[in-house]
């Protein structure tokens, strides 16, 4: 979807939902038993106030975990520039943070548009 949309709307800005990332994370490293190791990748998304330190604790979440190598992970770090919240701060985005309920975005849409 993001190729299609770059081809079709090549000024629209294509964002990853960071709700469905974090959602797979549990599924994607083998339904990883230490859950409270798994949410502080929570902490370093949001709380990450410099793309340094993203990068920085990025790392560092992953070392924590063991799985520098895991191929997941490594995609989405290399996307960081379409879901990392530093790294998008230059956008406007309406207040939208997540598509984690498309229902209440189309609440907030239907405010302007009718």
């Amino acid at each position: 979807m993001p190729r299609a949309i770059e081809i079709c709307m090549p000024t629209t800005i294509h964002r990853r939902c960071i709700w469905h990332i974090t959602k797979k994370i549990s599924k994607k490293l083998n339904d990883y038993k230490r859950h409270e190791e798994i949410q502080e990748m929570n902490h370093v998304v949001w709380n990450s106030f410099t793309k340094d330190a993203f990068d920085i604790n990025w790392n560092d979440f992953l070392q924590t975990l063991g799985v520098i190598d895991n191929k997941w992970l490594s995609k989405y770090f290399e996307d960081r520039h379409l879901w990392i919240p530093k790294y998008l701060d230059h956008h406007f985005w309406v207040e939208m943070k997540s598509t984690q309920k498309s229902e209440s975005m189309y609440t907030f849409f239907n405010k302007f548009i009718t």
